[in-house]
């Protein structure tokens, strides 16, 4: 009972986070700014935690817009093939797969490409919205 508790706890902050994803970016960043003080590692900090939540966030207004997550999956399915062609050439160079470099490539590249989807969501959604009424 208890870690259903907790489980439900944090799936709702994670829903209130992913509910505005850019106000959540600039408290990520404020509270890790305040910690490390280094302008340069916060803003990547903030990037990749962002990630997580535009994931969500994008996730949630395709199915609401299209009824499907064919969308989704397909970005999703995307990241996953280019992130696996860049980890072929990095053995291909290395001899081995800097798993590291390749996690940082992934979230910032999805960062960005989610990014652009929330906003183009925002507006299908904002069209929609005054279509509709």
């Amino acid at each position: 009972m208890r870690m259903k508790a907790i489980w439900e706890a944090v799936v709702n902050i994670y829903a209130a986070l992913a509910l505005v994803p850019y106000l959540s970016f600039a408290v990520i960043w404020g509270a890790v700014y305040g910690f490390t003080r280094n302008k340069k590692q916060t803003t990547r900090a903030a990037m990749d935690a962002t990630f997580l939540l535009l994931i969500g966030s994008v996730a949630y207004m395709v199915r609401d817009l299209t009824g499907s997550l064919f969308l989704f999956w397909s970005v999703v399915l995307l990241m996953l093939v280019s992130a696996g062609f860049i980890g072929r050439e990095q053995n291909r160079k290395n001899g081995f797969v800097h798993v590291a470099k390749l996690a940082k490539w992934v979230s910032r590249t999805g960062f960005l490409l989610f990014s652009f989807l929330y906003i183009l969501l925002v507006a299908f959604s904002i069209g929609r919205f005054f279509v509709d009424s």
